[in-house]
């Protein structure tokens, strides 16, 4: 592989058929000796871990290149409303759920971690549809949602705003200073000014239906696309050709966080058996996932403010990164779970 890996076909491995398809070749055996911390325990956890540095290690320096990447990508870019959503929101985001994954998985919190992979996939995604075609007038939706959001927000605080009407306890409860209520004030006419302009005005004023029929605002994306071509994360990866990571990933870590995901937590055989906490021999499978989906963001910035940089990445993966990213290994954990 002499190019950035671009894609996760199965990410959760070999059909399901193979636990340790993912680890073939260093073996590791460790025992969890004291049962009586089998649901938790942090001492064996960290043990593992140490096994997996060269993982742990690929994360941060993935993560030391993208903070680098926001000064560069910045300073080469006209810091328009484009710039600022797709260098200081997503990838700013990006690198802040990459660092959270590199601390859990350094503790093998790696199920946890899962979460900020559904993340990444979501941004990963969203990104690659707004560049794909008519950008300026995604850009132009995503940027007026966050307005009315910050909007919507302060003018909790102001006395005899329809917000504050939503709940009359709280400008009692804020209780602002004089000052503070001016500061309040002169945002929102600042972000009323801002929305009347010509580029802004329409598609605040399709925000507003829903707004005035609900009493809140629909997804940025489903304004800009309304029905009958109503989108939605899914027909986003869809329409980017990814519909396989939607599947595998967002809807699978969409079931965790939202706390209904029985079998990831239960085994069920002749005993019923629980899942520990920690799973650390999973750290090999987050760095794959991580690295996919946050090299793929990098490139996608470069070709948008550092074209001439994209060369030195495929080189850097190639000379740096990809003999981490593709070491497998073989794990044997004992005993895996615990009866209830």
């Amino acid at each position: 592989m002499d190019n950035l890996p671009s894609r996760i076909e199965n990410p959760l491995g070999c059909d399901g058929a193979d636990s340790e398809c993912f680890y073939r070749k260093a073996t590791i055996f460790i025992g969890m000796s004291d049962l009586t911390k089998a649901i938790l325990d942090r001492e064996y956890s960290l043990e593992m871990v140490r096994h997996f540095k060269d993982d742990t290690d690929l994360l941060n320096e993935i993560l030391d290149y993208g903070s680098q990447l926001i000064l560069r990508a910045t300073s080469n870019s006209p810091r328009d409303e484009k710039a600022i959503c797709i260098i200081y929101m997503q990838l700013r985001q990006v690198l802040v759920h990459l660092d959270g994954i590199a601390v859990l998985a350094s503790a093998g919190c790696c199920f946890s971690a899962g979460l900020q992979i559904r993340s990444i996939l979501e941004i990963a995604h969203a990104m690659e549809w707004i560049l794909l075609a008519d950008t300026d007038a995604k850009i132009r939706h995503l940027w007026v949602a966050n307005l009315r959001k910050r909007r919507q927000w302060q003018s909790r605080g102001i006395p005899g705003t329809p917000e504050a009407a939503l709940d009359p306890n709280a400008v009692s409860r804020l209780s602002p200073m004089a000052e503070q209520l001016a500061a309040l004030k002169d945002e929102v006419r600042g972000i009323d000014t801002f929305l009347a302009l010509p580029e802004f005005s329409a598609i605040n004023a399709k925000f507003q239906l829903t707004y005035a029929a609900r009493g809140f605002d629909k997804q940025w994306y489903e304004v800009y696309a309304p029905p009958p071509d109503k989108l939605s994360i899914r027909k986003i990866a869809d329409a980017i050709g990814k519909i396989k990571e939607y599947n595998y990933i967002y809807s699978h870590f969409s079931a965790v966080a939202h706390g209904g995901d029985l079998y990831k937590n239960v085994v069920f055989g002749q005993s019923i058996f629980i899942n520990p906490v920690r799973d650390p021999q999973d750290v090999p499978k987050l760095r794959q996932w991580a690295a996919t989906l946050v090299l793929r963001v990098y490139r996608m910035v470069l070709e948008q403010y550092l074209p001439s940089e994209i060369a030195h990445l495929d080189q850097k993966y190639v000379n740096e990164w990809r003999a981490r990213f593709l070491k497998e290994y073989s794990i044997n954990i004992t005993p895996q779970d615990t009866i209830i």
